[in-house]
């Protein structure tokens, strides 16, 4: 995590309350959706203090239930792209959609974290928009697999981005 400022908008940060926003898009290859703006919407009366965002990736069979032989994170992770803005300030956070492996750094935590927090008031949020790309085909070989092969017909997208509220001043009837 990057470092916790005292201070937001020359007010002093008298309390972080731990907070996430997280989304789930179900989506089958070659398609394109967005996430429903409000799931990454700063809908809170406080500043999000947010440190990083975390893309999963699950394989789904045909009827939406997990694999359980699932693939490696950095090959899910290569099957999917995201454009990612921040609607608030109408900055764009990736040039062009982009791979989510390439977001991501290591290979156990795979995260996309910032060195200094990132800041969405009251009404700002991200917008995300994800691509996937075809899917590889397992058949199962001649090996019996114990659990068995099914095939990924799906990929649930998850999405989180973590950080904290920051508490900046007292409550009133004034906010």
């Amino acid at each position: 995590m990057g470092r916790l400022p005292s201070t937001w908008g020359d007010r002093m940060i008298t309390m972080r309350v731990p907070y996430t926003m997280a989304g789930e898009l179900v989506m089958a290859n070659n398609l394109s959706s967005q996430f429903v703006d409000a799931l990454f919407t700063n809908n809170v009366d406080m500043p999000f203090e947010c440190h990083r965002m975390i893309p999963r990736i699950t394989a789904l069979d045909d009827a939406n239930v997990a694999l359980a032989n699932q693939p490696s994170q950095e090959l899910l992770q290569s099957l999917a792209r995201l454009r990612l803005v921040d609607f608030g300030k109408n900055v764009n956070m990736t040039k062009s959609p982009t791979l989510l492996n390439n977001l991501t750094k290591g290979s156990s935590e795979r995260t996309w974290e910032w060195a200094e927090p990132y800041y969405l008031i009251r009404s700002e949020g991200f917008q995300a928009t994800i691509d996937t790309l075809a899917f590889p085909i397992w058949d199962g070989g001649q090996i019996p697999q114990d659990p068995p092969v099914v095939p990924l017909v799906s990929l649930r997208i998850e999405i989180a981005f973590q950080g904290f509220l920051c508490v900046v001043a007292p409550p009133s009837n004034t906010r």
